[in-house]
């Protein structure tokens, strides 16, 4: 149920996406559209693999993960070919939004917004980082754990954490 409550606060989330081929060059729109759709649908199939409910029918997660992660990650460019999801998607969530925080936390062109102080424990929410990259995850983490002490909400071990492609 803990994953519904993540996905709810989800809610607020705006979009995704990438509108081109591997070799960052544009593609046609169908051809955007094609590679779009099996992104979100792979995605999809990698939140709802860790979905349990009792309350709702799988259409029904699936449709909420798609509406709520998947489909606006995507515009962003933030679900890879494989349905994984870029470390900027968790990012956004976990900076309340901040799309900008997110951007740069992502890169590591700043310092991350709203990080919080040296030597406090950072409990992180790790619903969403079950299905984000797992270099990505893991470069978060070590990069979280120079100054901090870190741990999983859920009880994953941290080098179990991310999405392998």
């Amino acid at each position: 149920m803990r994953f519904l409550v993540v996905l709810a606060a989800a809610l607020v989330v705006g979009g995704c996406g990438s509108s081109g081929d591997s070799d960052g060059s544009p593609a046609s729109s169908g051809e955007a559209a094609t590679a779009a759709g099996s992104r979100v649908e792979q995605c999809v199939e990698r939140f709802v693999a860790r979905a349990t409910s009792d309350a709702l029918n799988e259409s029904e997660v699936r449709r909420y993960i798609e509406g709520t992660y998947c489909s606006p990650f995507e515009r962003k460019g933030w679900v890879y070919e494989d349905g994984t999801l870029s470390i900027a998607a968790y990012l956004l969530l976990g900076l309340g939004g901040s799309e900008a925080c997110a951007s740069a936390e992502a890169d590591r062109d700043t310092d991350p917004c709203g990080d919080p102080p040296d030597d406090e424990l950072v409990v992180l929410d790790c619903a969403v980082l079950h299905v984000v990259r797992r270099e990505e995850v893991q470069q978060y983490v070590r990069d979280l754990e120079r100054n901090r002490e870190v741990s999983c909400d859920d009880g994953t071990p941290l080098e179990r954490l991310g999405a392998v492609p």
